[in-house]
Formats: C-alpha cells, sequence, structure tokens
C-alpha cells in the first residue's frame, strides 16, 4: 500500500475510529486499526467486537494494499503533525510515514487477522435528518442508566412506527420520551421510513453516545438499516454498526399516570434557575423540595444544608388543584427541564409519593417522568 493524504482529513476519521478500540489484552488485533485502499479512497476501520467503525478519506492512492497498526499511536502521531499532505506506504508489515521532514515507522499486523465487520442483510431504511436525529437522541440521553447491570435500560429505546418515531430512555429513577410525529409539518419531508412493519429497538447507551459524537454540527440524511440483532448508521462516508441489545424494554408505559390531582403551570427558565440555586445548598442526597401555594399563585423552590445554610426562590404560578409538598434529586430534575425547548411548562403531580410528569404546554413530543424522594 502506498497513498498519500491531507493530515486534517485523516486526523478526524481516525479520531472517530479511535472512540470504538477498547484496550484488549486477549485478541490485540481489536487494539489495532485496519487500514486498506477501497475505490480509490484510504479505508480505516475498528471495532470492540460489539460496535464497528469504518470511514472513508480522500486520498490519493499510488498503490493497492492493507495493514493493521496500533489504533492509540497512529492517532497520536498523525494529531501532532502539521497540516500537511502525509505519504503512508507499507513495506514488509511496517507502516512508514513521510510528512514534510518527518519520518516515523510504525510496526504492524497481518490485515487478514482483523476481525470482519459484519454487513446488514435487511434493505428497509429508515433516513432522518442529522440535526433531527441529534436533537432526538440529545433529548433523552442523559436519562439511561449507566450501570452494565442492567444492559436494557442502558439503552435507548426506538420505536418506529409508520406515523411516529418514539426514543425512550430510563434509568428507573426517571423516565425521558420523545415523539417525532411524522405527519407534522417540519418533519414531513426530513424523515423517511420504508419499514414493512414496527420495529422496536433497544441501542446500547455507547453506540448512541458515539452517533452523537459523529453527528457534531453535520446537517446531512443519515440512513439506519435494522437487521435482527444489528443496526448500522450510514452517514455517507462514515458507517457505525452495532449489536442490538436482546430482550424486552421495561413496561415504561404502566408507569406514566393518566391523571393528575395537581397541576402547576410556569414558567420553564424561571425553574431551571431556581433548581440551579437549590443545588448550591442541597446535601449530599441532591434534594431540592417544590411547594406550591394555590391561594397566593406561586411554586417554592426550598433546598436546606444544615452546615452550610438554606434557599429559598419563589416562582409566580398557575396551580390547579391540591397543593403538594414534593422533594426530588435537583441534578434528575434539572436534566429534565434542560431537554424542553419551550418556555412554558407544567408540572403534574398525584402527591409527594407518586412520580411528577414534567412537559411543555403547547407541545406533546418530550415529557419528563421523575420519582420523588420519598419522605421516611
Amino acid at each position: 500500500m502506498n497513498i498519500v493524504c491531507l493530515q486534517e482529513n485523516l486526523k478526524e476519521n481516525l479520531d472517530n475510529a479511535l472512540r470504538i478500540v477498547k484496550y484488549n489484552s486477549t485478541l490485540p488485533i481489536l487494539n489495532n486499526f485496519l487500514l486498506t485502499t477501497e475505490k480509490g479512497r484510504l479505508k480505516i476501520s475498528s471495532t470492540d467486537l460489539e460496535i464497528g467503525f469504518t470511514s472513508w478519506v480522500s486520498s490519493k492512492i499510488l498503490k493497492d494494499g492493507s495493514i493493521t497498526v496500533p489504533a492509540q499511536l497512529l492517532s497520536q502521531f498523525i494529531n501532532n503533525l502539521p497540516n500537511k499532505n502525509i505519504n503512508l506506504e507499507v513495506k514488509d508489515r511496517k507502516l512508514y510515514l513521510n510528512c514534510d521532514n518527518i519520518k516515523a515507522s510504525i510496526n504492524g499486523l497481518n490485515s487478514d487477522d482483523f476481525p470482519i465487520i459484519p454487513k446488514i442483510k435487511n434493505i428497509s431504511t429508515l433516513i432522518i435528518n442529522s440535526k433531527i436525529l441529534k436533537e432526538a437522541l440529545s433529548n433523552v440521553i442523559n436519562s439511561a442508566a449507566v450501570s452494565n447491570s442492567r444492559p436494557e435500560i442502558s439503552s435507548v429505546y426506538l420505536k418506529i412506527e409508520p406515523d411516529q418515531i418514539k426514543f425512550i430512555t430510563t434509568d428507573s429513577f426517571r423516565l425521558a420520551h420523545k415523539t417525532l410525529f411524522l405527519t407534522s409539518e417540519d418533519l414531513k419531508n426530513k424523515i423517511k421510513i420504508d419499514y414493512s412493519k414496527a420495529q422496536n429497538i433497544i441501542i446500547p447507551l455507547r453506540t448512541a453516545g458515539e452517533i452523537l459524537r459523529i453527528l457534531g454540527d453535520k446537517n446531512i440524511d443519515v440512513n439506519i438499516n435494522i437487521d435482527q440483532n444489528q443496526i448500522l448508521f450510514n452517514f455517507g462516508d462514515t458507517h457505525l454498526i452495532s449489536r442490538l441489545i436482546e430482550g424486552n424494554y421495561p413496561d415504561y408505559e404502566a408507569i406514566i399516570p393518566k391523571l393528575f390531582e395537581t397541576k402547576c403551570y410556569l414558567s420553564k427558565n424561571g425553574l431551571e434557575e431556581a433548581v440551579k440555586l437549590s443545588g448550591c445548598f442541597s446535601s449530599r442526597l441532591n434534594e431540592v423540595v417544590l411547594k406550591t401555594n394555590n391561594n397566593k399563585s406561586y411554586l417554592e423552590v426550598f433546598s436546606n444544608n444544615n452546615e452550610i445554610g438554606s434557599h429559598q426562590t419563589k416562582i409566580n404560578s398557575e396551580i390547579k388543584g391540591e397543593d403538594v409538598n414534593i422533594t426530588f434529586n435537583w441534578r434528575y430534575l434539572l436534566d429534565g427541564l434542560k431537554n424542553i425547548n419551550n418556555e412554558e411548562i407544567v408540572l403534574e403531580f398525584n402527591g409527594d409519593q407518586k412520580p411528577a410528569v414534567i412537559k411543555p404546554v403547547k407541545s406533546a413530543d418530550f415529557f419528563y417522568i421523575l420519582m420523588p424522594i420519598k419522605n421516611t
């Protein structure tokens, strides 16, 4: 193999590929990138056997070939080169690099030993604009569990139907629910579904995080292909394939309240600011108290720490129903507020011991369920 490519282009693709690599002592080849030429471009691949990454870099191909080289070393070296053309040449299982007056050689392994990154057989496709996909994932990802002990909730649950796509996450203390209504004027021409039947899939949390990083500020169409146990995200010159989590997602619909004893209408920004201030005075339990006052039409946000002091903010609110005095984890509460794009929100309660719902007043595309910290 002998190719020439620009440092800037190579760096970006190597950085994305490196995030997939997890140190593996039993199978050292997984610590490597696979570099190969394909149809006049350099192809970079990495995998940890759960996620496979492939990207194509514009290059001048002088000679076809392939090699695998240590991922961390190559990425670090390329990152520190000037933004000039780099010549990469393979001889005797070594990768020789030449950039301006800088030269290096990296010992490689036989490319035949690199695991085959599987291909999706299903040709049915979901096409979605990258900005819409990024917003939907960003709205829910911080509510997923981060523990590996329950992989089915350390994930993003997708329910793909002919007229809508739902993104759901939970960590058993809270639940975030985002719906893309395909019939809305804003989404009609930005999402296309070509599935013969509804699809319910569970995407690993790590995969969802990598998707968000790859999307960045891109404004492109993303093609998504699904088969029985794998999903492929096609970003054009970059592909990410991942296993899907097997099993059943928890019956989250059973915990969604249908009726409410109390509704509190108020400003999202006002509540968000008050919660941040309360966090300064919260104890190690991160608790913040929300107390409604129907007669005087305000919501009180309160926190107290015997060691440092207390905080109180009153927010003008329209309250319907019985007054409540409820305690939440302020960090979890803030996470839910951050993912609402509307200024007017409603808090819905059923007493101080049951889950509360937070959602925008004028939109049905997002809601957030939060369990209270129960009083003992």
